[in-house]
Parts: C-alpha cells; structure tokens; sequence
C-alpha cells in the first residue's frame, strides 16, 4: 500500500472506532488536596482519589511506601505521609500508580482489575481482555510507552470494523489492520499514525 492509500484509510476510520472504548480509556485523577502539619503531608481527599482508581487502598500505601522510602498511613478520608512531599511529587506518583495498577497496557482502558495468578499478580482488562503482570506492566510503561511507525507488535483484534477491517487497541491507541479477523492475535507492522488511530499489516510469521 502506497502513503496515499494510508492516509484514505485514516481519514475513514477517524472517529468511527468504538466511543466506549475511547471513553474508558482515560481517567482524570482528582487534583490531591495537600495540606501540612509540621513535617508531615497530609491528603485530605485521599479517599475520594482512591475511589476513583477503584483500588484497595493498602496497595497505593505500599507502591507510596517504597517509591518515597517513608512511613505512610490513612487516617479515613485522609492519607498521611511521614514527611514533607511536594503537589507535583504526589501527583507524578498517583498518575505512575495509574499506568501501573490501573491502566490496561494494551487499549488503556482503566475497566481493569488485579487477580493473582499463581504467584504472580495479574493486571486483567475488562475492555479487551488483555491479561499482563504488574511487574512486566510497569516495565513497558518506562521504557516502550507510546507506538512508533516502522515498528512491528503483536495486538490481539478485538472489533471488525464497518468495512470489514480488524481493530485492535494497544498502547492507547486503535489500530487498523485490513484482513484480520476478530480474536485473532497478529504480529503487524505499524506503517501510519495519526492522533490515537494507526494503520497496520500484517506480518508473516517465520
């Protein structure tokens, strides 16, 4: 397929991928309401966040705990920290918990939960289905956190498309790939990107 042809099927798909998923795939964290006493920092609203990311509260205190190297514990509705912490530091660390705990690394939807699978912790997504562990979540989300043209990945097509194109979500973004059938997991080359929707092949596996 030529540039042009790309670009044709981008311009078709743009806004007809699913809005559920589009909707899900991003949670807004309530702004921290920090106020401090002494030496320690306390988050008043620290309950209402933690609703939000719909997550027991004992497993933020203890990402909190090692990502701070201090004592922490919750005071209902509040969070206390055993030292002073600046806004921004608390709120680069909620939105780290996020992409961590929260966020399904394959279509980014946030309709996830924790389940333990054998000795490992397992962060399943209630959108696409995508299973991972935490530990190889937050690896991927340092390092390999968006998606690149002229890269190869391997996506699992979750929707058929109005045209009969297989979609797939990864990485936040949906991606297009003419010829794949639903429930079909594709290893596929990223050939054009624009704005959260990409166009892809297929590759042949050796």
């Amino acid at each position: 397929m030529g540039e042009d042809i790309y670009s044709k099927l981008l311009d078709k798909a743009e806004g007809t991928f699913s809005k559920s998923i589009r909707s899900q795939r991003r949670l807004k964290i309530p702004e921290p309401d920090i106020i401090y006493e002494g030496k320690v920092t306390i988050i008043r609203n620290f309950a209402s966040v933690i609703e939000m990311l719909n997550r027991d509260p004992k497993i933020f205190i203890k990402f909190l705990t090692r990502e701070l190297g201090i004592g922490i514990s919750m005071d209902p509705p509040r969070l206390i920290i055993n030292k002073k912490v600046d806004q921004e530091t608390i709120r680069k660390k909620l939105e780290q918990f996020l992409q961590i705990y929260v966020e399904c690394y394959e279509c980014g939807s946030p309709d996830t939960e924790i389940k333990r699978v054998g000795r490992v912790d397992v962060l399943e997504c209630k959108a696409c289905g995508a299973q991972h562990a935490l530990k190889m979540t937050k690896d991927i989300n340092q390092n390999e956190s968006t998606l690149e043209e002229g890269r190869t990945y391997s996506i699992t097509v979750n929707e058929i498309g109005p045209s009969g194109e297989g979609r797939g979500n990864f990485r936040g973004f949906t991606i297009i790939v003419p010829g794949a059938k639903k429930g079909e997991t594709v290893k596929v080359l990223v050939k054009k990107i624009r704005k959260g929707t990409a166009i892809a092949e297929k590759v042949k596996e050796d």
